[in-house]
């Protein structure tokens, strides 16, 4: 009996470890030059939706979810879906951290200093499955921006940082997703992450990019699976 018991205990301690080895990265636009700004926010908080929804799954409760703000280029909350579905105050600080900020800059290459900072973290606690989302126009406006009158485009990526190399950095990264990325940059930055979507494939992640239109229709359902199964196939 008593072994038994160990057994059952060993069994739900493992069952604890492999929940806890699945993050979702999630890099939010929250800058004076996100397109359509009203309707990226309900978009977003439909993106949240499905992160909130994975504290129904059993592999997904416990995943660690990072918020990287891509103006302050700065993780800006930090969390679990089973604590957004469970406590409304922490759900709110979420819904906050998010929103638009007409006034803001957009700092890329610092939010994907951030996203590779988080990564190596992620591999040094032993997270296993990680999913990037960005959620962005992929207008980049160095400060001090409200000097900026006009903003042409198509833009080119910003010249400082690496931010294909952050995306490439961590063998643990399952997807990535790309979403209400400007139509005028697309063709651009497709171009410029290329490499480190052929480094990603490879690697067996599943890579998705769509512009604002296509964004719409790819956010009413899941833009991930937790399940380290169903990733196991690109």
């Amino acid at each position: 009996m008593k072994a038994l018991l160990l057994s059952l205990l060993v069994a739900l301690s493992t069952q604890t470890q492999a929940q806890e080895r699945i993050a979702v990265e999630l890099l939010i636009d929250d800058s004076g030059v996100l397109l359509d700004a009203q309707e990226a926010q309900s978009h977003t908080l439909l993106l949240l939706s499905h992160v909130k929804a994975l504290a129904t799954k059993r592999s997904g409760a416990n995943a660690k979810v990072e918020v990287i703000s891509t103006s302050y280029g700065r993780t800006v909350w930090s969390g679990t879906p089973l604590s957004i579905r469970r406590d409304p105050a922490r759900a709110q600080e979420l819904v906050d951290a998010v929103a638009a900020d007409p006034g803001s800059c957009n700092n890329l290459p610092g939010a994907f200093a951030e996203l590779r900072s988080n990564l190596a973290q992620l591999e040094r606690e032993g997270v296993e499955t990680v999913h990037i989302i960005v959620f962005s126009s992929l207008v980049h406006t160095p400060r001090p921006c409200d000097q900026v009158r006009n903003i042409t485009l198509p833009q080119l990526p910003p010249a400082e940082g690496d931010i294909a190399g952050a995306l490439a950095s961590s063998p643990n990264v399952r997807s990535v997703s790309f979403y209400w990325v400007s139509p005028h940059q697309r063709i651009v930055w497709e171009q410029y992450l290329s490499p480190a979507f052929t480094a990603l494939r490879d690697g067996g992640a599943r890579v998705s990019f769509f512009d604002v239109e296509r964004s719409k229709a790819a956010l009413r359902v899941s833009p991930f699976s937790v399940s380290p199964l169903a990733e196991a196939t690109p």
